[in-house]
């Protein structure tokens, strides 16, 4: 059992910058928490958090391509990590015009 977990852990951190994925690991705890407060009616507010969360988890990625010197995945991410926060934006306007 031991062996497998180590195995997974070698695999995450390999080729990666070991701060910058502790940090998207401390965020994804958050963004569960808030996933679980979405029903079956959809909350406006807490889809904004849930976007914006990965939104950061996804721009973290990209700093850390652009730092390995991966620039097109760098580009690529960024560009996907602020659409993200741009669908966030229009979530929480919809929950601003809802109440």
């Amino acid at each position: 059992m031991i062996p497998i977990m180590s195995q997974f852990i070698n695999r995450i951190f390999k080729d990666r910058i070991k701060k910058i994925v502790i940090i998207q690991f401390i965020l994804l705890i958050p963004l569960l928490v808030v996933y679980s407060f979405t029903t079956n009616s959809i909350n406006y507010l807490y889809n904004g958090l849930f976007q914006i969360i990965f939104a950061l988890i996804i721009i973290l990625n990209s700093v850390e391509q652009f730092i390995l010197k991966k620039k097109g995945l760098s580009i690529s991410f960024f560009i996907l990590g602020i659409l993200f926060v741009y669908i966030s934006i229009q979530s929480y306007n919809l929950y601003l015009l809802r109440n």
